[in-house]
């Protein structure tokens, strides 16, 4: 009887799984060794088309950029090596294309992002989709290890950990993971290839004339020249709003709406939550009026501007500066693209035109370079830093930006005798390789390690975090609750480079914590 723990190797080359994972060695065949086959991550061949589209005109793939060697006067900006390699997977429940080193963790989110809470029982439920491709949640609370600990497993299955040059599996020792095995993702696209704004001391290199990215750097709508008609008409009807009754405390009917994709009142129960975990020492949070915008169904990889969106929901709530450009509600995807392209008009970061070929009605990826037009156009004082990996390995961009956001947040605490800062500053837009996030805190722990604390696009507030906005009398710990918005540094060391945006006026300085 053959044993549950034999090895499947795959005949082409010396990729291994277990005998469990046989969909993961039928996946690797066809995207590595089958040439025809629908599961080949490539750029589709051009065909003429007109008008909305499901998939729009994709002429011949162009010559790569050439590269400048990295120094410590120029950044090099090279395209995900996931990207490249076609180590890239579908999601089935977001349709999102996920690097294989991050699909574990990713289903993760997705199921914390179903949590909720039994009130008759006190215990806490998700759907385990996750657990039907290969992640694990622990039924039992042992001790007090963190949620992360506790319910979910975000180690990748051996099969799909990513194999050194000689195509043996990485290994890792015991209560430490191996990192220098695993090449790490990189931006495959910086502002400061091409932005005179983003670093006075960087010597920046004129772009090349023929600059057009594709998919690595764009995603795989790079070549589209308009998104199918009922994506634009579902953007441009905007997300469903619903009217609902609550009671006020004076006892009075309140008739409040709520937006599809927006929830507001998130960052007072997250620093509720951060005080009561015992393993936080201490803790920062941005203006509480910013609000969490995920997607809306469907819609596909739109996380820069969802991030944009979050921005703009603190200049609108804390009446910042700027605020004035953004009158009634959150603008909308083709909104931010509008703004964008005009801000290209106005010749700010204007190459991203060239390098994207225009995003007016496309799904195409953009980033910190469209992010910072916009802001820029509307007169909106912002700036730009990046993070990137030391050659040698005399530093890490993880811990760079770890501590460059301590650093951010620190320098408008004020203590009110809690261990949770409760600051007036905007949140931060965060591009990492293949997706951006919204920081919105940062937690230090007992321990001496320390996370972000982050509003992510991709997933949805879940109906757990739902059942406590508006409470102020949290009592218990809920760790389970905040798993979905931390970002701890074993997550983030996957990463080799990050840029952030900050908005740089200063902030508004009335009481809204209070309120």
């Amino acid at each position: 009887m053959t044993g549950l723990n034999e090895l499947l190797d795959c005949p082409m080359c010396d990729f291994v799984v277990g005998r469990t994972d046989e969909y993961v060695l039928q996946l690797h065949f066809e995207q590595v060794h089958t040439t025809d086959s629908p599961f080949r991550v490539e750029d589709p061949k051009p065909r003429a088309t007109s008008g909305y589209t499901t998939q729009g005109p994709t002429p011949p793939p162009l010559p790569r950029r050439p590269q400048a060697a990295l120094s410590a006067t120029e950044i090099e900006v090279t395209p995900s090596s996931d990207e490249e390699e076609g180590n890239m997977v579908e999601c089935p429940e977001c349709a999102e294309t996920v690097p294989l080193n991050e699909f574990s963790q990713h289903l993760d989110f997705h199921a914390a992002e179903t949590l909720s809470f039994d009130e008759s029982t006190g215990e806490y439920h998700s759907q385990n989709r996750a657990e039907m491709h290969g992640s694990k949640f622990y039924a039992s609370h042992a001790g007090n290890p963190s949620f992360h600990e506790q319910h979910f497993n975000t180690e990748l299955p051996e099969a799909l950990r990513r194999q050194d040059d000689h195509g043996r599996r990485s290994k890792k020792k015991r209560g430490r993971s191996d990192t220098s095995c695993s090449e790490k993702s990189t931006l495959s696209r910086s502002i400061q290839a091409f932005n005179p704004f983003a670093r006075a001391d960087k010597k920046i290199k004129p772009p090349s004339s023929s600059c057009r990215l594709g998919r690595a750097e764009l995603g795989p709508h790079a070549w589209e020249d308009r998104m199918p008609r009922w994506l634009h008409d579902q953007l441009a009807a905007g997300p469903k709003i619903t009217t609902v009754n609550r009671i006020g405390r004076d006892g009075r009917l309140i008739k409040q709406e709520q937006v599809q994709n927006e929830t507001p009142g998130i960052i007072p129960i997250l620093a509720q939550l951060s005080a009561l975990d015992r393993s936080v020492k201490e803790a920062y949070y941005c203006h509480p009026s910013t609000l969490h915008i995920g997607k809306t169904p469907k819609e596909g990889g739109f996380c820069g501007y969802r991030n944009i969106q979050m921005l703009i929901s603190y200049i609108q709530g804390a009446r910042a500066q700027g605020h004035e450009e953004f009158p009634g509600r959150t603008p909308g995807i083709l909104k931010l693209q509008d703004l964008i392209e005009r801000a290209w008009d106005k010749g700010i970061n204007n190459i991203g035109r060239q390098q994207t070929g225009g995003i007016r009605d496309t799904r195409k990826y953009i980033g910190t370079p469209e992010a910072q037009a916009l802001f820029l156009s509307a007169q909106i004082d912002c700036g730009v830093q990046m993070f990137s990996d030391v050659p040698g390995g005399s530093g890490e961009a993880h811990d760079s930006l770890l501590a460059g956001i301590e650093r951010y947040f620190a320098q408008a605490a004020v203590s009110d005798g809690s261990n949770v800062y409760k600051t007036l500053l905007p949140p931060i837009y965060l591009q990492q390789p293949g997706h951006s996030i919204t920081i919105i805190g940062f937690e230090r722990r007992r321990d001496g390690s320390c996370n972000l604390m982050v509003f992510d696009p991709m997933y949805s507030t879940s109906p757990a975090m739902h059942k406590l906005i508006g409470r102020k009398d949290i009592k218990s710990p809920r760790p389970e609750i905040l798993y979905a918005y931390r970002r701890v540094a074993k997550q983030l060391r996957k990463h080799a480079a990050f840029e952030i945006l900050m908005l740089t006026a200063h902030p508004p300085l009335f009481p809204v914590w209070d309120v």
